[in-house]
């Protein structure tokens, strides 16, 4: 049996933010994406925390910033990797806003 090539699969997602604080004290912008809820995905990130694995397994605190929702997760995660730190901060903190005005609707 022939599998349904019309079928794809959905690149749509939400790209997040967070910040990572390290040991040492030192502070960086943590960019994922992911499909499912941006909640669960930060929940394994902490359970990460306590088992030390991973590049968030090594911070010692991972702070949600925001997130944003994009017709391709994939694409937008790889542009979002390029962009400063405050650049970052300020496309999750719009993120954000935007949730909080949608919530209260």
């Amino acid at each position: 049996m022939k599998k349904d090539s019309s079928k794809k699969k959905s690149k749509a997602g939400k790209v997040y933010f967070g910040e990572v604080t390290f040991p040492n004290g030192k502070k960086k912008v943590y960019t994922g994406q992911t499909k499912r809820s941006v909640y669960t995905r930060v929940g394994e990130h902490i359970k990460n925390q306590k088992k030390k694995k991973g590049y968030t397994g090594k911070a010692v605190r991972l702070k949600l910033l925001g997130s944003i929702f994009s017709n391709n997760r994939f694409k937008a995660e790889k542009s979002c990797k390029k962009l400063s730190s405050s650049s970052k901060k300020r496309l999750a903190r719009f993120g954000a806003r935007k949730y909080k005005k949608k919530k209260n609707k």
